[in-house]
């Protein structure tokens, strides 16, 4: 199942902890490690001993990483983002459990990229990142310490998903992220039709499309699910003209 699965560093700071990464990935059976805007961790010859140290026999993993500038680009071809968050909050729900997302990830990956977002490690991933993701999750830890290192953190996921059995169901092939964002404009455009948007009533518009796209992600629309929903979209705007 690892073989279809990111495991996308969003900005790390620290050249240990990014090796740290890699070997926590082999340890698991991970491999496709990338990094966005990471540290310049091959700068000196220090910086990538230390990285190479804490990767200790995963270099292959962290040598091959991929290294993106923008988070979009690094998500490029994923059916399923799924994103780590400490922090809660209105604009991060509904937040799933680890076994939750766990679910939901091996149900899409055996036949669909899925990528899994970690945020900085002094403060995780922004509102625009979350954004991003279909599903978020919270990975569990004591109340009063609840701070994990990013290594940790990734081992955590890693393993729970190492050592989930299949599920029972078929797998099914999700439509392309790009349809699925243009879908994501249709709808907005459909809503601002009926009249949702308004200067008002901006919030709510927000609030409802930020559901929208937790409701829809958790699905997994297949592409013609996706033309079935653009139909709609097209017959509400001509009714509201």
């Amino acid at each position: 199942m690892t073989k279809n699965i990111n495991i996308v560093l969003v900005e790390p700071r620290s050249a240990g902890n990014i090796g740290s990464v890699a070997r926590a990935m082999k340890n698991t059976g991970f491999r496709r490690l990338i990094l966005v805007n990471p540290v310049d961790y091959t700068k000196d010859e220090a910086t990538l001993d230390e990285a190479l140290s804490m990767a200790c026999k995963a270099g292959d993993v962290l040598n091959g990483a991929g290294i993106f500038t923008d988070l979009k680009g690094a998500l490029e071809g994923s059916g399923l983002v799924a994103g780590a968050t400490r922090r809660k909050g209105k604009l991060r729900t509904p937040l799933l459990t680890l076994d939750e997302a766990a679910v939901e990830i091996y149900k899409f990956n055996r036949e669909n990229r899925v990528s899994i977002l970690f945020g900085r490690e002094d403060k995780g991933l922004k509102n625009e990142e979350l954004k991003l993701c279909d599903i978020l999750f919270e990975i569990p830890s004591d109340e009063g310490y609840p701070s994990l290192n990013l290594s940790h953190a990734v081992l955590t996921v890693c393993y729970r998903l190492f050592t989930l059995e299949a599920p029972s169901e078929p797998s099914f092939e999700v439509a392309p992220r790009e349809s699925i964002e243009n879908m994501y404009v249709h709808l907005e455009s459909a809503l601002r039709a009926l009249g949702y948007g308004q200067e008002d009533k901006e919030h709510l518009f927000i609030s409802i499309m930020r559901n929208m796209r937790r409701i829809f992600g958790r699905t997994g629309l297949m592409k013609k699910e996706v033309n079935m929903l653009r139909g709609i979209f097209t017959r509400i705007e001509g009714s509201s003209e």
